[in-house]
Order: structure tokens, then sequence, then C-alpha cells
């Protein structure tokens, strides 16, 4: 929709409304209208300036009643009604009421004379004049549908290629040479020294695979079924770093229904062992909490100085995502001491 007293708009708009009321003003001399203007001393100049006075306040104040309404407010995916029915209405009504005005009122003034409201003239400048406005409307409705639409398939294809870039990271961090060696040559050691515990590694590695498999087609997923994956994740790591890796969560029963985007635990948790050192002088401390509408997952701050080469994806692929499902935003902070992210619960 045009802006009111946007400078380019503004420019536009009025410089149509001189073209279309010098075509009025042509158009009344070849009617009886010019004649009688011609007959009371009514020059060309105070036609067109009639003409133009009663455009303008035609065009703008449509504009004006739509730019304050609840118009701009009303979303097009659940108010599409409300914001076309609106439009239409205005263009109806506002034609009608600014024509019994200017004829009631302004155009004594500028004719010199009384105007005669059932006049065959008027009635058709005012049909003339609301076809105008609805056809404006409807153009202005097009143009701005077409472009929510336009911008709804370029974020829905952002959100896949997002989606699957994500994925793409998530299995690749799994699947790369040196996670399979850590995960082979962890079971290696546990078929040694502890069948069970092997048995059970190899469990919840199958687990973490199954659901990094199942989420290929789901763009959210509720923060429950989040934990239980990473909980097998969580399982995998500590087997590797044994008692100096420590994850606490802290997550209130009645959250777990909210949504998070897909895999953003996994990759919040891998950023933070990939980054830090975790040894038995240095253990990394990870805290998960869920409190409100937002998530937290928080780590001391121990940096790496060699950190394996990244893609520089993970923090930016979920706030990217994150600005497609709700106006919230994601958190991060850091000192010298700690590093924190915090995303919104959906």
């Amino acid at each position: 929709m045009p802006k009111l007293f946007d400078t380019r708009d503004l420019l536009i708009r009025h410089l149509l409304i001189a073209v279309m009321a010098l075509f009025f003003s042509w158009l009344s001399t070849q009617t009886q209208t010019g004649v009688n203007a011609e007959r009371m001393n009514v020059g060309w100049e105070m036609v067109f300036l009639w003409n133009f006075l009663f455009i303008s306040f035609i065009w703008n104040g449509n504009i004006a009643l739509i730019q304050y309404s609840p118009y701009p407010v009303w979303k097009w995916e659940t108010e599409a009604f409300k914001k076309i029915s609106l439009t239409v209405i205005i263009a109806l009504l506002w034609p009608v009421l600014v024509n019994y005005a200017f004829n009631v009122f302004v155009f004594p003034i500028i004719m010199h004379r009384p105007c005669d409201l059932g006049a065959k003239e008027n009635i058709i400048f005012l049909i003339i004049s609301v076809t105008i406005t609805l056809f404006i409307n409807t153009i202005f409705v097009a143009i701005e549908f077409f472009s929510y639409w336009r911008e709804s398939i370029k974020e829905k294809e952002a959100l896949k290629r997002n989606t699957l870039a994500a994925e793409f990271e998530s299995l690749k961090n799994q699947v790369n040479p040196h996670f399979l060696f850590n995960a082979l040559n962890t079971l290696s050691s546990l078929i040694d020294e502890d069948q069970r515990l092997a048995n059970q590694f190899v469990q919840q590695l199958a687990s973490v695979y199954r659901y990094l498999l199942s989420q290929t087609e789901k763009e959210t997923v509720s923060l429950g079924e989040e934990l239980v994956f990473l909980k097998s994740y969580v399982f995998l790591n500590q087997i590797r770093f044994g008692e100096n890796l420590k994850v606490e969560m802290q997550i209130a029963p009645e959250l777990l229904h909210k949504n998070i985007i897909t895999l953003t635990l996994q990759m919040l948790l891998e950023n933070a062992i990939k980054h830090n050192v975790i040894s038995k002088e240095k253990p990394l401390h990870i805290l998960i909490i869920a409190e409100g509408n937002s998530l937290c997952v928080g780590n001391n701050l121990q940096l790496k100085t060699q950190v394996a080469p990244s893609t520089g994806i993970g923090l930016e692929n979920i706030q990217s995502r994150y600005k497609l499902f709700t106006q919230e935003q994601m958190h991060i902070t850091q000192t010298d001491a700690r590093f924190e992210v915090c995303v919104p619960l959906i």
C-alpha cells in the first residue's frame, strides 16, 4: 500500500490527480455543466480546481482510511477477508461522502451557485468516482497480496534450504571420519572392558542415527522429543569424555509440549564440545535450562587454542530459522568465564 506522506508516492499521486482533473475539466466543457459554468462567469481554471480538490480528497482520504485502520495489522494468511472487505467498503462509502460534502459546501463557493444533487451529470460523476476508487483499491490490494505471496514463497524456500543445511551439518558432525574413529575406538575399548556397556553404547548410537534420519521432514519438534534424543547423544559423549563432561538439565514438565527448531539442542551441545577444552583438569559443565518461553544452553568457557575447521552455519543457521517462526530473538551471551545461547520456545 502507498503511504500518505511518502514523498515519492505523494508526488506521483498528485501528478496523476492533476492529469485526471484536466481530463474531467475538459469533459465537463462538453456537457451542460460546462455551459452553465460559462454562463455563471466561472473560468476553466475554477472547474479544474474543483476537480483537482474533489479527486484529491477522495484519493488521499481513501489511502488515509486504509493506512490508519486495522488493515495494515491484519495478516493475509488469517484475515484476508477482512482486508478485502474493508477496502471495498471504503471504496463504496468514502466517494459518496466526499461527493455529498463537496456538492453541498464547496460547489457553491467555487461555482457561485447551488448544486443540484440529483442532476444527471452529478450522478454520473459519482458513479465514475466510486468505480475509479474501487479500481485503484483493487490494484493496491492485488500488488500487496502478490508481494506477500512472493515473500511467502521466498521464506519457504529459505526455510527449506536452512533445514537441509542444518540436517547436513548435523549428520556430517556424526558421520565424519573423526567422529566415527572416536566412536569405534570407544566401542572397541568397551568390548574388552564392559560388554554390557558396549551393548548399551551401540543401542544409543543407533538411537541417535534413527532420530536424525526421522527428522528429515520436520521443521520443528517438541522439546520433549528433542530431550529424549539429546540424552542418547549426551550418553555417547560422556562415554568418550567420562566425568570430564557434565551435562545438567533443568526442564519444567509443563514446557515439554512446546516446540523448538529441529536439532537445535544437538547443534548447541556440539558447538560447546567442539570449541572448548574437556579434560580432567578442565571439565566442561553444560547447563540446559527451560524457563518461561525460552531455553538456554550455557557452559563454562575454556576455548581451545586450535579448533577443527567450521562451516560457520551453526548458530547463524539456528538464528535464521527461528526468524521464520517467531519474532522472538535468539540471544547469545559471552563473558570471560561463560558462554550461553538462549532460544525461544514456540
